[in-house]
């Protein structure tokens, strides 16, 4: 466990280490993605941060919360339903028009919904939120992702899940439509990595961090069903010992978005360096990635900042290639819906 006292430290130096970021927050309206956006405008200086929900109500909370903490940022809400990839588009060209590069593109909106038709693209519906959407703003945003390593400037995506619980994935089933509810939540967390790790090898200058958060009380655990009555009854007998605290969760999170101790590949040796000394404490040193490898790029991560590698299904999936079929699969899947929208526009 890295102890809150040295990522609370670390923390205290974003004033002058990245006093100025400019941030994406898919998913910075409530839960886990707020908390951490607390604390990161009340930890840099200027930050610009676009946050995006669906709901402007939320927005409007957010917007004064945030003034309140720190008047010097800027805070721009930017509407969408993420259940489609095409409000994705709309929300990322949006930001695209705006912005040079980004620092950070942060990644947690979610919902826990079962027995929900497919999207009207022909979506899985949690496929599509918990997968698919992401992984569509990655894709979209990452010219400026790109444009602010080339300037040297700090870049990473993070995605919050359940990074180091992947679980094999079914061949058969690449949308994620047929398996059940807890192993369809193994498949999204399994997807999500395999998409990181190919990204961060084909994007060697951004590191890519997929975190499981712990055990967070968050209004996403309300909603009707038997899933939802057990977590909450879960979180009510053992919150005292198994509950991460709102405000530790968002110090956590932050510090797993901008340390230094999740390079990317590119220039890893350096930081190396630059953390080089003896006598370090956990939390002060290079992690490892996914693949064993210090400072490789891509990095799964459990809630007290351990990170996990050697995951023999991740590691197999390299070596067969199967890392790339399943990307492959991924993009074919945004083709697929971008021209039944072309074909839908033809026969208007």
């Amino acid at each position: 466990m890295i102890p809150l006292t040295t990522i609370k430290a670390a923390n205290a130096t974003l004033s002058t280490r990245l006093p100025s970021p400019v941030c994406v927050f898919l998913g910075g309206t409530t839960g886990i993605g707020f908390y951490t956006l607390k604390q990161l405008v009340a930890s840099t200086v200027s930050p610009k941060v676009y946050y995006i929900g669906r709901t402007p109500s939320n927005a409007e909370i957010v917007q004064k919360k945030l003034e309140e903490i720190n008047p010097k940022g800027t805070y721009i809400f930017v509407q969408c339903d993420m259940v489609l990839i095409k409000n994705v588009d709309k929300a990322c060209e949006e930001i695209l028009q705006k912005e040079k590069e980004i620092n950070l593109l942060w990644l947690s909106a979610g919902l826990l919904r079962s027995g929900v038709p497919d999207t009207t693209e022909g979506l899985n519906f949690m496929a599509a939120i918990s997968y698919f959407a992401h992984i569509k703003f990655i894709i979209n945003l990452l010219p400026l992702l790109k444009a602010s390593a080339s300037n040297n400037h700090f870049s990473r995506v993070i995605r919050v899940l359940a990074g180091g619980l992947e679980k094999e994935l079914d061949p058969n089933d690449l949308d994620m439509r047929k398996a059940s509810f807890i192993k369809n939540r193994q498949y999204h967390t399994t997807s999500t990595t395999v998409a990181f790790d190919y990204l961060a090898k084909e994007n060697p200058e951004i590191s890519f961090v997929h975190t499981f958060p712990g055990f967070v009380k968050t209004e996403g655990q309300t909603f009707p069903g038997v899933v939802s009555l057990l977590i909450r009854t879960l979180m009510w007998i053992g919150g005292r010992w198994l509950l991460v605290p709102e405000e530790e969760s968002g110090e956590r999170n932050l510090f797993y978005a901008t340390s230094g101790i999740y390079p990317p590949s590119k220039g890893a040796k350096e930081v190396e360096r630059l953390f080089g000394g003896d006598a370090k404490g956990e939390g002060e040193d290079v992690a490892l990635g996914l693949d064993g490898v210090e400072g490789s790029g891509c990095y799964t991560l459990h809630w007290d900042g351990s990170a996990k590698s050697g995951n023999k299904v991740l590691l197999g999936y390299r070596e067969t290639g199967f890392r790339e079929t399943f990307w492959e699969h991924t993009l074919a899947v945004y083709k697929g819906i971008e021209e039944k929208y072309q074909k839908d526009a033809g026969e208007a």
